[in-house]
């Protein structure tokens, strides 16, 4: 990863923005984690959290957009004990979030609590509309995004 990093850093402008994006497509690095990334690679913040929006929201929308896919490969995978008590635990947070919140809380909340990529699975297999599973994604992804970007800044600040 510091090897990536550290060629991101030394890579024209093209390359430092689909780099974030990149980063922020992995699950539960998202947006949330690519925005410090890229803005402590020097690359400017404003494109840092473009960079972490785009790549977070492509790979959240394929996951909503192949929901059905995605259930059924799940379906079939036979994860070790371990993984499938790991995975059990988020899908049942995820289902008590949306018990309780719905799609905008489980939108909201997800990146903190289960990731965004399991959270739009939760509200989708829950039986949630996927045009509104989006709508909520996509303001969510947009929120943190800008959201982490403002504390990394004003943390750079007063650390000056």
């Amino acid at each position: 990863m510091e090897q990536f990093l550290q060629q991101l850093q030394d890579s024209n402008p093209v390359f430092q923005f689909i780099g974030v994006m990149l980063v922020a497509m992995v699950p539960f690095l998202e947006g949330y984690v690519a925005v410090p990334v890229g803005i402590a690679i020097g690359f400017p913040a404003v494109m840092t959290i473009a960079a972490a929006i785009v790549g977070n929201w492509i790979s959240v929308m394929v996951v909503i957009l192949a929901s059905d896919r995605v259930k059924q490969w799940l379906q079939r995978r036979k994860p070790s004990e371990r993984q499938q008590e790991k995975q059990n635990k988020r899908l049942e947070r995820g289902q008590k979030l949306f018990q309780k919140y719905g799609v905008p809380g489980v939108s909201l909340l997800g990146p903190l609590l289960i990731g965004d990529h399991i959270a739009a699975l939760v509200c989708i297999a829950s039986g949630a509309r996927k045009r509104y599973v989006i709508i909520w994604q996509t303001i969510a992804i947009i929120v943190w995004a800008v959201g982490t970007g403002i504390l990394v800044l004003l943390g750079i600040q007063v650390a000056k």
